[in-house]
């Protein structure tokens, strides 16, 4: 069965970019398991002051490292990923993404930045050792919606992007698998 780590970087469980990890999960399924990280949950003292030896950190960092293919959303403030998602993937070792398969999700208030993921996520995560990074799929925050019973629905276009973007970056797990990968 392939792992999937999720890093969420949004700031609490009711933000609208949970839509996306919720969807991911629904996809998948059974058919891979899918550990999420909230960022927000890890200790704020050890995020702020870079303490990569904190138990939860180092725990989270296995998640990582134990996976197949990586999942990271985020919020999009000012053309660039959430502060909180940096403050994380900085206390990732160097390579941590390396011979892994990585799909970048963002959620932003207008299309005006749908360039961030690439231009300013990507060369983050490569400069973590991926490379295989799916193109991303950019949602735009009112296209994820709040249901009374705690969980979101998504509008038809947006989870069809979604579906592409999973249904690749599932692909390019099983091509990962079925090849061998040398690592640096």
């Amino acid at each position: 069965m392939k792992k999937i780590a999720l890093i969420s970087g949004s700031y609490s469980l009711t933000s609208r970019l949970n839509g996306l990890a919720a969807y991911a999960q629904s996809y998948f399924g059974s058919r891979a398991r899918l550990d999420v990280i909230h960022v927000h949950q890890l200790p704020a003292g050890a995020l702020i002051s870079a303490d990569y030896k904190d138990r939860e950190i180092t725990e989270a960092n296995k998640l990582v490292a134990e996976s197949d293919g990586v999942i990271v959303t985020t919020p999009i403030f000012k053309a660039s990923f959430s502060g909180i998602l940096k403050t994380y993937l900085d206390l990732l070792p160097q390579h941590a993404l390396d011979g892994k398969v990585v799909l970048p999700l963002a959620l932003g208030g207008s299309p005006a930045h749908v360039l961030a993921i690439k231009y300013a996520l990507e060369p983050v995560l490569s400069e973590l050792g991926a490379q295989h990074i799916i193109q991303g799929a950019y949602t735009i925050d009112h296209q994820v919606k709040r249901a009374d019973n705690g969980r979101f629905e998504m509008e038809r276009e947006a989870a069809r992007r979604l579906e592409r973007a999973l249904r690749q970056f599932e692909e390019n797990l099983q091509k990962l698998e079925a090849s061998p990968v040398i690592s640096h």
